[in-house]
């Protein structure tokens, strides 16, 4: 009678214990499963005592039994796998107890489930991930209040904008082309802003600032040791950080062709496989990509995959260069001077002749060129005032020799002489008296080159 009370005061205990409880005899016949048991795996004790290991891992219960594997070492064995039918990462320990002889008689198996410390381990992964981004070759951005800004007058750039509302709410992937420096970064942020994904980051890779090597590493992740010189710890890759947000391949036409396919893959399966790994993990990616290249040829010629080519360009984003959209120039530099002077704590003003050389000045470096010419001559010119004559030379140089007719050449050279000649002086008569000409002359050029530009 003290016996079986003992027996059914260990069996109250074992149901109480928060690890799962396994317990088989000396063939591996299941023989008893405890209640947090049924909770971590979700398979009930009625569909597993009595039922072989053999079996059970043959019917996929388990991809791994710890119980024969203790029967075969005659040891404790420790494995960390998943389980169950919602795959939960544990820690299994099987026990053998010996009789006597030194035959196992009994394999007490404890189950710790792992799930949240695995997911704990991976938001600290990701938050140490995410710091080095700031610091390091990537851009990474968590959205704020404050809206992309998108700066147009022109009737294309409206299109566009107009196309990416309609988008953006979409998981669907986009590819947006156009030569470099007009803006296809911003359109992607202005995508992932708009997205119900703007509360989730945005990672943005060049696909051509990194080897190959490297580049794989850095997409995918790798676990511990999965090869020379890899981190101890094993590595979280670029994708499974932006798992539900955005993510932008800037230069893609630049990615090789063996990493190609394992994107391609990605993108189709929706799952990512860190190198070394056996496991995969679910992805919810709205992927961008962006590129200056013509891809079509590169398909052609056979550096850059079909396949891949028409997943990532479900809808495509033409963006023009500034040159093709002149409309747009003058917001921009607007916005560029007013927010550099801000920057810079400076209070200068744009002379309208200058504004009108930047209006037709043809901006092959497009709008990362206009914001640099800006804040250079913000920077490097001591007048309140900024002249034409105070651009790049080289960027006067492509003006001048843009104006086809000889008058409008030598217009434009007589503009140049007379304004530097003022900025020399520091007064309209002193420059008419060094030119040997009246100065009301200079101030009635002066007034019809304002109302020239006031025309435009």
């Amino acid at each position: 009678m003290k016996t079986t009370n003992i027996r059914n005061e260990m069996h109250t205990i074992l149901e109480f214990i928060s690890d799962g409880i396994y317990i088989v005899d000396h063939s591996g016949k299941t023989l008893y499963v405890n209640k947090s048991y049924e909770d971590i795996s979700g398979f009930s004790r009625d569909e597993l005592i009595g039922r072989h290991m053999k079996d059970l891992t043959e019917e996929g219960y388990f991809n791994q039994s710890v119980s024969l594997l203790v029967l075969e070492r005659k040891e404790e064995v420790s494995l960390i796998q998943q389980l169950g039918k919602q795959r939960k990462d544990v820690i299994v320990t099987g026990n053998p107890i010996f009789m006597n002889d030194g035959k196992i008689k009994y394999i007490i198996t404890s189950v710790r489930d792992i799930t949240q410390l695995n997911e704990l381990k991976n938001k600290l992964q990701r938050a140490e991930k995410f710091s080095e981004i700031q610091n390091y070759r990537y851009i990474f951005d968590l959205d704020d209040t404050d809206k992309p800004s998108i700066l147009y007058n022109s009737s294309v750039m409206h299109t566009i904008v107009k196309k990416v509302e309609q988008i953006a709410e979409f998981p669907t992937n986009v590819l947006i082309t156009g030569p470099s420096g007009v803006g296809k970064e911003e359109i992607a942020n202005l995508i992932h802003y708009l997205s119900d994904r703007k509360e989730k980051p945005i990672i943005k890779v060049n696909c051509a600032a990194l080897p190959d090597n490297l580049l794989e590493s850095e997409l995918f992740g790798y676990e511990p040791g999965a090869f020379t010189g890899a981190n101890k710890e094993g590595k979280i890759g670029l994708l499974e950080l932006a798992n539900e947000g955005t993510f932008l391949l800037d230069e893609i036409g630049e990615m090789p062709l063996a990493l190609q396919v394992k994107l391609l893959r990605v993108i189709q399966e929706k799952e990512v496989q860190r190198i070394g790994g056996t496991k995969s993990k679910r992805l919810d990616i709205r992927f961008i990509s962006a590129t200056n290249q013509d891809l079509t040829k590169k398909v052609y010629e056979g550096s850059f995959r079909e396949d891949l080519y028409y997943r990532l360009k479900v809808v495509e984003l033409s963006i023009p260069p500034l040159k093709e959209r002149r409309e747009d120039i003058e917001p921009l530099a607007e916005h560029f001077f007013h927010a550099l002077k801000k920057k810079f704590r400076v209070d200068k003003e744009l002379a309208p002749s200058t504004k009108a050389m930047l209006q037709t000045y043809d901006w092959p470096g497009n709008v990362r060129e206009l914001r640099n010419v800006i804040e250079n001559v913000l920077v490097s010119v001591p007048d309140y005032t900024i002249r034409p004559d105070h651009l790049p030379n080289s960027f006067i140089k492509t003006n001048v020799e843009n104006v086809t007719s000889l008058k409008d050449r030598v217009k434009n050279y007589e503009k140049m002489i007379i304004e530097k000649s003022i900025q020399e002086y520091g007064s309209i008569r002193k420059a008419a008296k060094a030119l040997n000409v009246h100065h009301s002359t200079l101030v009635k050029k002066i007034k019809s080159w304002d109302e020239e530009v006031e025309g435009i």
